[in-house]
């Protein structure tokens, strides 16, 4: 699937992004949709190839299954499979899409129901500072859109130069998350955190361990949100007694679907720490699942979701929306969305 080139850290670009869809069929007339989008090979632990050859281990496994048991899916899964979240989350969304279709009922039903009924989109803006930025943050404004999202170069003098130059243009109430995609040294970190003046900033993921980001964390001040590093529980609740845990970043396919989404989500609720809702990819379906992930969740504790961009043509009927910054699920049984049969053709694997 091309998309608009997307750029993180060390110049790592995409420009393609290989879906892999799943269909589960039950004995009855309902079916439910799931899909996994690794971001290229070099960002997270996985590519899309390796998913379908996850699925083609996993799969065989399921059948028979009841897919509305979630939690006994997810068990059976982890037991049959160790690791590869990516494989996982594509059936695990397609068993919830099957529970809430078999329910008449939309997903953020059963995550808790709909107590944010307009979650605020982030704002991306270019990673260079000059008129393409700031007719960006305008627009952005436009749409009462109040929390911008960055990437670092990871040129130490380029990051300090951004993040003065978004400093002196940010207006109260607004404040930038600053994405290192873990590509900071720790040093790299402290120097731009020195360096780079009065600016309400966020540092997400400076460095590639969580170690390295709690030391970044201790020594600057900034707060922190975590992302690459912060995969389950387990690091959720260590940051959190280690002083450093001022936002997570939780991300559908990279914690293993929507049964672990909603755990992390409901950790970080009870512990009163923000959310960056996401996936990283570009899918609409995953795009659906973080609408109603976003509405399930307390407003207290939603800085923002995603709505990945870039899609040269839609590939599901009825996606999520956008209005005026604001993102909306779609209201109907499930995920509300689901594929183009025309437009994604015939399968490619077929397990019975």
């Amino acid at each position: 699937m091309p998309i608009k080139p997307a750029t993180i850290s060390h110049d790592r670009v995409m420009s393609h992004f290989d879906v892999t869809l799943v269909r589960i069929e039950t004995d009855s007339v309902i079916e439910g949709w799931g899909d996994s989008v690794p971001w290229g090979s070099n960002f997270v632990a996985a590519f899309a190839r390796g998913v379908r050859a996850g699925l083609d281990e996993l799969a065989p496994k399921l059948i028979g299954q009841d897919p509305r048991m979630i939690g006994a899916i997810n068990e059976l899964m982890d037991f049959q499979m160790k690791g590869q979240p990516f494989v996982k989350t594509a059936l695990d969304v397609a068993c919830w899409d099957i529970l809430e279709r078999s329910l008449n009922s939309p997903l953020y039903m059963l995550l808790g129901g709909m107590i944010t009924p307009e979650p605020e989109v982030v704002g991306s803006v270019p990673p260079e500072p000059g008129e393409e930025l700031e007719a960006m943050m305008e627009k952005l404004r436009a749409d009462r859109i109040t929390n911008f999202s960055g990437k670092s170069s990871g040129d130490v003098a380029k990051d300090i130069e951004y993040l003065r130059w978004m400093g002196e243009r940010m207006r109260p109430g607004e404040s930038l998350k600053y994405d290192g995609n873990g590509g900071w040294r720790v040093d790299e970190a402290v120097r731009v955190a020195k360096a780079m003046g009065d600016v309400d900033v966020y540092f997400e993921q400076p460095c590639a361990t969580y170690e390295e980001c709690r030391e970044v964390r201790r020594t600057t001040g900034v707060p922190l949100i975590l992302d690459e590093s912060a995969l389950d529980v387990e690091v959720v609740i260590r940051a959190k007694q280690d002083g450093v845990l001022d936002g997570l970043n939780l991300k559908l396919a990279r914690v293993g679907g929507i049964s672990k989404m909603r755990l992390i989500r409901d950790l970080c609720v009870t512990l009163n720490v923000p959310l960056e809702i996401q996936d990283s990819s570009y899918s609409e379906l995953a795009s659906a699942v973080v609408a109603h992930m976003g509405h399930s969740t307390p407003g207290r504790c939603i800085r923002s979701v995603i709505y990945p961009k870039g899609l040269k043509k839609a590939t599901v009927i009825n996606p999520p929306t956008i209005v005026n910054g604001r993102m909306f699920a779609p209201d109907a049984p499930g995920l509300g969305s689901v594929p183009m049969l025309d437009v994604i053709g015939d399968p490619i694997a077929v397990y019975n």
